[in-house]
């Protein structure tokens, strides 16, 4: 991987701070003004969720802000600064909620992105609201990945919890008033709850009613110029290193991991390709009417993050590794030719929905297809089916993407998966009709949070070019037999 940071001697000033919670850690790091990481002033605390078979995913709050305060602690303490730290950067994995108390403190763990025990409430509220309305105005879908069938549920299930709730907050939003003693809600961590306006940013009063609360009890939805000055606040008490920054509201993970890879303009999309997969555009304009399968986050009065994301795209490849008796130390020659040769009618036609569907039409309860197997059909057919499926997965969606923003100037893709079958990039490229550059960035996600920090700290200044690993460009006879497979896909997904 190309080497994308610098030595504290060749870094320039101003500097921020991007924090990072993600599904498995807390990370914090150093970056100067061209967004790239500052020496080794990076630090990471590791935590995991508290699963259970009824669909529990928490993690406990308080931990991850002191979790926020051992990484601030090492980084800034790594060694001398090469400059001041103008700006905090802060992102979070999206779509979380804790209950608070009216003194601050919190009464649930924090429930994650992945719980689903909310799962009932979901077909409970869409008897009672109109779901394509909700969809068009909010931008996101009704599911239990969002906030109101959460407090639909803790409402119905918990409540003696309910009764002494003051307030809601993201996980985000709790930190930073642990930290500065003001709550401050980012527009695009707000925009995942699935309870603001997409083109008002402010909260739907349908949604309010129908759950029984007052608006009192969502934090406001702040942009990124909303940042909180750090000074005379505990965390400037704690560290005099950061008195001179903003802490900017909190920001999810998707955004964060778009800005990190480069996926900066309206002409950009970015494409992750890890466990999940997604594509993901910043635009600047009014999306008129926001087709079925796609979700529009609203990240401040200009721009709005608009994209899908499907549940299985590396979890395919460990599917086809652990299950077909695939050799795990493949060379990347046998797959390279495997993905770059001429497609054929006989490779198995794979729907990869392995757990559910999400984009672009949300069937939860879908589950995987293979179709034309034979006896015949060797462990490399299948491997290329179910990658040709996780293609055919991403077309499906940038249709929809075209729908909303035209035509991409450019595609950036970033994702460990891609990492691990390179070639596969062949396959998707032919897919998408469209060039594709893999780009290499260590804790992308991370850096997407310091370079909106860089925003406020250094307005107008462009940001280093993430390096581009390979450049892989469609080959455009094949662009017909995706077309074909394409239809063939959506039938057996109608079925899946």
């Amino acid at each position: 991987m190309p080497r994308f940071n610098l030595s504290a001697e060749d870094a320039q000033g101003p500097l921020v701070v991007g924090i990072d919670i993600g599904s498995g850690g807390t990370r914090a790091a150093v970056y100067d003004v061209t967004g790239r990481e500052v020496g080794k002033l990076n630090h990471k605390e590791v935590h995991e969720f508290t699963v259970d078979d009824d669909g529990t995913s928490t993690v406990d709050a308080d931990q991850i802000v002191e979790e926020i305060r051992t990484s601030l602690a090492a980084v800034l303490a790594a060694g001398p600064l090469p400059g001041e730290v103008r700006a905090i950067g802060f992102d979070t994995f999206a779509s979380s909620l804790l209950a608070v108390d009216a003194a601050g403190n919190a009464l649930t763990p924090c429930i994650t992105y992945a719980d689903t025990r909310c799962h009932d409430h979901v077909d409970l509220l869409a008897q009672k609201l109109d779901v394509p309305a909700l969809h068009e105005r909010t931008g996101s879908r009704l599911h239990s990945s969002y906030t109101a069938p959460r407090i639909a549920w803790l409402r119905e299930t918990h409540p003696e919890v309910f009764a002494r709730t003051h307030r809601f907050m993201a996980l985000g939003e709790y930190a930073a008033f642990k930290l500065l003693g003001t709550p401050a809600l980012g527009t695009a961590s707000a925009a995942w709850s699935g309870m603001i306006d997409r083109r008002t940013g402010e909260y739907v009063p349908e949604l309010l009613e129908v759950l029984g609360i007052d608006l009192s009890m969502m934090g406001p939805a702040l942009d990124p110029s909303d940042a909180v000055p750090v000074e005379g606040t505990p965390l400037a008490a704690e560290f005099p290193q950061l008195r001179g920054a903003v802490w900017l509201p909190v920001i999810g993970d998707g955004l964060a991991a778009n800005l990190g890879i480069g996926a900066l303009g309206a002409g950009t999309w970015g494409i992750s390709t890890a466990t999940s997969g997604a594509i993901r555009q910043l635009l600047d304009t009014d999306i008129p009417t926001l087709p079925s399968g796609l979700w529009a986050y609203r990240v401040d009065q200009r721009r709005t993050l608009v994209g899908s994301a499907m549940s299985d795209c590396g979890r395919v490849l460990d599917w086809c590794r652990n299950e077909l008796a695939m050799p795990f130390d493949v060379a990347e020659t046998d797959t390279m030719s495997l993905f770059s040769g001429p497609p054929s009618e006989g490779t198995p036609l794979v729907v990869p929905f392995f757990s559910g569907e999400r984009g672009t039409k949300w069937r939860g309860s879908s589950r995987a297809v293979f179709a034309n197997v034979s006896a015949s059909t060797t462990w490399k057919d299948m491997l290329l089916g179910a990658m040709e499926g996780v293609a055919l997965s991403f077309l499906r969606i940038a249709d929809q993407m075209r729908e909303a923003g035209g035509e991409p100037e450019r595609i950036v893709l970033s994702g460990g998966m891609t990492g691990v079958i390179p070639g596969w990039l062949h396959l998707l490229s032919d897919a998408l009709g469209a060039p594709i550059d893999h780009v290499a960035v260590s804790r992308s996600t991370m850096r997407g949070a310091a370079v909106m920090a860089l925003e406020q700290a250094s307005p107008g200044t462009a940001v280093a070019e993430v390096p581009v690993l390979t450049r892989v460009e469609p080959v455009l006879a094949h662009q017909d037999y995706y077309r074909e497979r394409l239809q063939r896909f959506e039938q057996l997904a109608d079925l899946a």
